[in-house]
């Protein structure tokens, strides 16, 4: 492929553009309309620019052509039909626009059908906060996009690290590090490494200066004649982006619909962009009942996803990894985020209290101690080791891993999502649940019962410190002779009970991955709604620990 290539052209071997043809598209936001209905064809191999004025929905229109929308949500619904066709002398929009109001006016409803078979476009979008996995290198967020290509039969054209020379990406640079212009870049190159048909801009220029908006302007304009994919950029900065536009659509506030703009016309776009005016209905502050009924109404409503989590959570985890090195790469992410360091001195310094305690105030608060416990000093160690080994560690562990390793996975997914992450694996055609909640499950059943393990073994060595240091005269043969002798069995092998330990283990871990896994996949429009996951899910988690404790206690005992 050569630089410079006139758009919409294509060289030999390569898949000619798409074109993008909306079919009857209405959208809706709430009661509001956003979009009436329209039937219209971006045109393929060009780059479109679609402007509108604050509040118009360009943003909303944008998620759905990317897919990200479902046609009949809680609050956006859309109709009508979004497809991609190999059409390459496809009708310029102004044409198609007329034919459309005639259409209206004739009360028809038949669209004007390309020259092939449409079908549904592969789609890739350069989000305005470009959704870059912070936990992957540079190189690893395009080899991402490049392993799942739909078509993976077919050679990728580049490398990754070719990919980050040819955008001037820093291969070695963390991504976190990397300054907004070279995120903007790798955001394209992954965006191209996936092999779209039609590529998406979300706001380019959006927080950059006139001259980092120009640089960006001219790398959408290069990379568009090298690629030849069809590009459709939303924007409200037209004055950066509109000179290198081969087409504009204005997406009219007033009538509600995508109104191609003639060249001859593009100056007068600023007096067009029109914000919109919402009405201002007077409202009364709620009530106190108004307010306590919306509150349970939200209880209610995350009480019956958690139960709706836990129901689905089975066929949840049925899949398999579409590509087995990055569902690795995940669980071992989660793992260290799960079942790292900092968990594990978070839980041996939880052993160290629960055994000391446990230890020390047994025998300095034992009833009438200098008479009974010469007698009961063999029972009392080996109902200590019980109590720690089947029930004070692993519900202190669990509760303790729920609490925070919850709430960690829960922030990690929930900055996934309010950061575009999660959109940005749908786009690429990746369902989070493969790459987030299996790898999350799966560090949660490893790690969870190694932590408990490591909580036991220092509650088990303060244990014998502590006995050893208030009883000198006897000595830590005899403390473990009678701290075991409950816990052995008469076969040797495992300890009495390890079944039911684990199987409590086990249970808090998935139900604790799962809850933060959901709690942080919930939509999030600002930073207070991934607190505010955060501390539900630290809430539901502990009940849910508590509740499995009670559940198997009664079963076990």
């Amino acid at each position: 492929m050569t630089t410079g290539t006139t758009a919409g052209s294509v060289s030999p071997g390569e898949e000619p553009s798409k074109s993008l043809r909306l079919n009857q598209l209405k959208i809706k936001a709430g009661e509001r309309e956003l979009l009436a209905e329209t039937n219209l064809t971006i045109p393929a191999g060009k780059i479109t620019v679609i402007v509108g004025g604050s509040g118009a929905g360009k943003s909303v229109l944008l998620r759905t052509l990317a897919g990200l929308i479902p046609n009949n949500g809680p609050v956006i619904k859309w109709d009508g039909q979004i497809e991609s066709g190999n059409d390459q002398n496809t009708t310029p929009p102004k044409e198609i626009a007329d034919e459309s109001r005639e259409d209206n006016d004739q009360k028809a409803s038949t669209p004007v059908v390309p020259a092939i078979q449409t079908e549904q476009p592969r789609i890739g979008i350069v989000f305005q906060q470009f959704a870059l996995f912070d936990e992957l290198s540079p190189t690893a967020n395009v080899q991402f996009a490049i392993d799942h290509r739909n078509d993976r039969s077919r050679t990728a054209g580049q490398s990754s690290r070719q990919w980050l020379e040819e955008l001037g990406v820093p291969a070695k640079t963390p991504v976190a590090a990397l300054s907004g212009g070279q995120k903007q870049r790798l955001a394209i190159a992954r965006t191209l490494a996936a092999n779209p048909d039609i590529i998406l801009y979300d706001e380019p220029t959006s927080g950059l200066d006139a001259a980092s908006g120009g640089k960006v302007a001219e790398l959408i304009r290069h990379t568009h004649d090298t690629y030849h994919r069809t590009s459709i950029i939303v924007t409200h900065d037209y004055e950066t982006l509109i000179p290198i536009a081969d087409e504009v659509l204005l997406l009219d506030s007033e009538t509600r619909r995508l109104v191609p703009v003639p060249r001859q016309d593009w100056p007068q776009i600023p007096t067009r962009m029109r914000p919109v005016q919402l009405a201002e209905t007077p409202s009364s502050p709620p009530t106190l009942a108004q307010r306590s009924t919306s509150k349970i109404d939200t209880f209610l409503s995350q009480t019956g996803s958690t139960v709706v989590a836990a129901i689905r959570l089975p066929y949840d985890l049925l899949p398999l990894f579409p590509r087995p090195r990055w569902g690795l790469r995940f669980f071992a992410h989660y793992l260290r985020l799960v079942g790292g360091i900092s968990a594990w001195i978070y839980l041996i310094l939880a052993g160290l209290i629960v055994g000391f305690t446990g230890t020390y105030f047994t025998f300095r608060f034992l009833p009438f101690r200098l008479y009974t416990q010469p007698l009961l000093i063999d029972e009392l160690l080996s109902s200590i080791g019980f109590a720690l080994y089947r029930i004070l560690v692993p519900v202190l562990a669990t509760i303790l891993i729920a609490a925070r390793c919850g709430a960690a996975v829960a922030a990690d997914v929930g900055v996934k999502q309010y950061g575009g992450q999660i959109d940005a694996m749908r786009t690429l055609g990746v369902k989070p649940r493969l790459y987030l909640l299996i790898p999350i499950v799966l560090a949660f059943m490893l790690a969870t019962p190694i932590l408990e393990w490591m909580a036991f073994t220092s509650a088990r060595f303060i244990s014998m410190l502590t006995f050893t240091a208030t009883h000198p005269d006897v000595g830590p043969f005899f403390w473990e002779q009678h701290f075991f002798r409950n816990l052995l069995t008469s076969h040797g092998g495992w300890s009495e009970g390890w079944g039911w330990v684990m199987l409590k283990n086990l249970a808090c871990g998935i139900g604790t991955g799962a809850i933060g896994f959901y709690r942080g996949l919930a939509p999030k429009q600002s930073a207070s709604d991934v607190s505010n996951a955060i501390t539900s899910t630290v809430l539901w988690t502990t009940l849910y620990v508590l509740l499995v404790h009670f559940i198997i206690a009664l079963i076990e005992f």
